[in-house]
Formats: C-alpha cells, sequence, structure tokens
C-alpha cells in the first residue's frame, strides 16, 4: 500500500511539475522557467514536496494504526501480576468497545487523505476533522474503561485493569490523522 501510494505520489508531482502546454516563459528568469513563486528559493520548492511525501506517510501510518487497533487489546485485566486466567476474559479488544467505528473512521480518514494529497482543502479539512473525531471515540469510550475490571473482581482480590498496545496505537493513530490534516492545510496556505 506505501508502495502505491508514494508511486502515486511521484507521478502527481511530475504531472503537476510538468510545463503546461501552451504557456510560455516570459517572465522567468531562468532557461529553464520556474515555477515557484517570486521570491522563494528553488530548495523550497523541493523542501515542500518532501514534507508532503512525510504527511502523506504519517497520515497512511494513522489510517493503519486505527484500523489495526480496533482488533488490538485495549484494555488488560491483571490478577496481581497475570493476565492468564484460566476461565476468564482478561482482554478487550477495541472492538469489544466500539464496535467497527474506528475502522469505518480509518478508511474514511484514507479517503479523505487521497483527496487532501491532490490538493484539495475541504479534504484536508475533513481529514484533521477525522482524526479529532477517532480522538473523540478513544478518548469517550475507551478512557472510562481503563481501569474497569469487569466480573473479575468478584471472583479475585487484586485485580486492576490497565491500558494496553491497541490504546496507544489507537491514540497514536488519531493523533496522526488530525496532525497530518493540520500540517497539509497549513502548507497549502504558505503555498499560496
Amino acid at each position: 500500500m506505501i508502495c502505491i501510494l508514494s508511486q502515486w505520489f511521484a507521478l502527481e508531482s511530475a504531472r503537476m511539475s510538468a510545463d503546461i502546454p501552451g504557456a510560455t516563459h516570459d517572465y522567468s528568469t531562468s532557461p529553464a522557467g520556474s515555477r515557484a513563486p517570486r521570491g522563494t528559493r528553488p530548495g523550497a520548492v523541493a523542501g515542500a514536496g518532501a514534507l508532503r511525501a512525510v504527511l502523506a506517510a504519517a497520515g497512511l501510518a494513522g489510517v493503519v494504526l486505527l484500523v489495526v487497533s480496533t482488533f488490538t487489546t485495549v484494555v488488560e485485566v491483571r490478577v496481581l501480576t497475570t493476565s492468564d486466567l484460566a476461565a476468564q476474559d482478561s482482554s478487550i479488544t477495541g472492538q469489544d468497545l466500539h464496535g467497527i467505528a474506528l475502522l469505518l473512521v480509518g478508511l474514511f480518514g484514507l479517503a479523505m487523505l487521497a483527496g487532501a494529497l491532490r490538493g484539495a482543502r475541504p479534504a484536508m479539512l475533513a481529514l484533521a476533522a477525522t482524526g479529532l473525531l477517532a480522538l473523540g471515540l478513544v478518548v469517550g469510550l475507551d478512557v472510562p474503561e481503563l481501569d474497569s475490571t469487569g466480573q473479575l473482581a468478584e471472583f479475585y482480590e487484586d485485580v486492576s485493569a490497565g491500558a494496553a498496545v491497541g490504546f496507544y496505537l489507537e491514540t497514536l493513530g488519531a493523533v496522526l490523522l488530525l496532525l497530518t490534516g493540520v500540517l497539509l492545510l497549513v502548507l497549502a496556505g504558505r503555498e499560496r
């Protein structure tokens, strides 16, 4: 998936930097003609492309993390020092807590990421809103359950519950989508 996205990005960058048919270079200062706005350094345009590639990778990582966290343990219940209990389920996955909500949010985020990388400002805004929505789901649905021991407290003493790897994956995924959307908006504003 990353290879496909990077190839698409390279082709899109090449297409966008190609000469426009019928355009003249009357006002350019170099023989090849520069498409950069007046007063920008040539390296600044390349830097913006590299930043856009990093943001594309971060957004894609955020989507993958949201999808993976749906099937990963978010809350782990422990008795003393073990979470291996014979007849009891001691782990709660993201799907147990919020169904496939984060999976759907992640897929929507993937569609918005594709639009945002093409330069659509509404898609950039929607990508940031998608990250905010995912963060809201994590805080609203998962954080209250982090210390919930369920029925195990009835059968065992010294029962505790806490965040597992899935909680950190979904939180990081939501933050990556939010930051990617916001930074793409900022980058688009600076390029104007």
